[in-house]
């Protein structure tokens, strides 16, 4: 039974000396299931960076076809290996250890009963899930840093993947739509708007080529241009996840609730008189305000499912944060958790994240798959690290996939009734810079 591969048996934590999450995760970086997080931002979401190493346990979970029946296997072993792990009773940081993993856009389709005609571009799990023997845990405000070893009752080994050389080629690179069939694209959401099936659809794309090299030198070389705070290298052997993500899904400490949707980006410029232009322009933006808040208002109702009742709250319903080559305006919800229910029946009520499905959520996931020619796949999942009283967790985007000798990029944005199809394309660009400038 998999649980003993998670019943911790003994531990060790050593205190070290500071030193860069990135520096110290190169000698890992090679090995099957290591992951690392990190990134800088506001001291919300940067505190803290981790890693996870040597995996003793694996989890993987594909969605057998039936008919696009849903199914309650995968919330019920999920539910499972949460009550098996025991990090949350350690002590400080090994409490802040945990089952780390993904989840993809594709875990929608055990939530809803959804249509699928897009076609897949690679095959992956639609839930994969480890613990680790060893952990780092990086207190980047304080300049702290600790190893925490695990023994467990039930131990496993893992081959070790190695990738050669310091460098990568990327070739052949392929969008899914012109710039025509893109703008094409809008106008039939704008259509769909119009007939009153929905008020907001977040359309993406996906950009695809050839890749040969060390994928962990890609994610340096973006983590070196944009250091954003959901940064995140994963390998799991034939594919490797570069996210560069800004956008937190949920985060929890015990029963406490936050997420942050994304919604609303203009880039930035080198000149100070037109950064500052560019940044007044998006805090007066109607449409992209109008953006922000009907994905709040989503996830209000998604979390009022678990929630206790009259927590459910908006701290911040307009923010701007800026990164270091765009703009983006966000939303902070809160709520406490219902007694009634786990973390696991929080991820359920609010999966996948409003800000990259629409509005209404269900219908907007139909449009999705009628429209985009590619599954998502990853794009648009969520990764995280929980445990019982700990989730934090980020939506996959500004993300390269690495399947073998295969690259994918998705990008895109969310489609209103005032948007205009060109300023769409333009933002969709913007949105993926960084990666697009490196590979090319």
């Amino acid at each position: 039974m998999y649980n003993k591969s998670i019943k911790i048996k003994n531990y060790k934590i050593q205190k070290l000396e500071y030193t860069n999450p990135v520096h110290c995760f190169e000698k890992f970086s090679n090995k099957y299931g290591s992951v690392l997080f990190t990134g800088h931002g506001n001291n919300t979401n940067s505190k803290y960076s981790i890693i996870g190493t040597s995996p003793n346990f694996e989890f993987q979970y594909q969605i057998i076809d039936t008919d696009n029946q849903s199914s309650s296997d995968i919330w019920k072993s999920f539910k499972e290996l949460l009550n098996y792990s025991e990090f949350h009773k350690l002590e400080y940081p090994a409490n802040m250890c945990g089952l780390i993993g993904f989840s993809t856009y594709e875990l929608g389709r055990d939530v809803e009963i959804l249509p699928k005609t897009t076609i897949d571009s690679y095959k992956c799990p639609i839930v994969q899930i480890l613990a680790y023997k060893t952990y780092y845990i990086f207190d980047n405000l304080e300049k702290l840093t600790w190893k925490i070893d695990f023994e467990y009752e039930h131990e496993n080994k893992f081959n070790l993947i190695k990738e050669d050389g310091s460098s990568f080629k990327i070739t052949n690179l392929s969008q899914e739509s012109t710039p025509e069939e893109y703008l094409q694209k809008v106008k039939k959401i704008q259509d769909y708007i119009v007939k009153g099936d929905v008020y907001e659809v977040n359309l993406t794309q996906q950009i695809s080529g050839d890749f040969k090299g060390n994928p962990f030198s890609l994610f340096k070389q973006l983590f070196l241009v944009n250091d954003a705070p959901y940064s995140c290298y994963f390998n799991l052997g034939k594919i490797k996840i570069i996210s560069n993500s800004p956008e937190m899904f949920l985060k929890v400490n015990k029963k406490q609730i936050e997420t942050r949707p994304i919604k609303g980006t203009i880039s930035r410029s080198i000149d100070p008189e037109k950064d500052q232009q560019n940044r007044l322009t998006l805090l007066n933006s109607e449409k992209d305000q109008a953006e922000l808040f009907m994905i709040i208002d989503l996830l209000r109702n998604d979390l009022g499912k678990i929630a206790e009742i009259g927590t459910v709250k908006v701290r911040n319903v307009k923010k701007l944060e800026p990164f270091k080559n765009v703009y983006h305006l966000v939303g902070i919800v809160e709520a406490i958790l219902d007694n009634k229910y786990d973390y696991i029946d929080l991820i359920k009520a609010t999966f996948p994240g409003g800000s990259i499905t629409g509005c209404p959520k269900i219908r907007s996931m139909e449009i999705i798959d009628e429209i985009e020619t590619f599954t998502r796949n990853l794009y648009t999942g969520s990764i995280f690290i929980i445990n019982q009283e700990y989730l934090n967790s980020s939506i996959v985007i500004r993300t390269a996939i690495i399947n073998e000798d295969n690259i994918f990029i998705n990008s895109g944005g969310a489609i209103t009734i005032d948007s205009d199809p060109e300023d769409e394309y333009k933002e969709m660009q913007t949105k993926i810079k960084n990666i697009m400038e490196l590979l090319n």
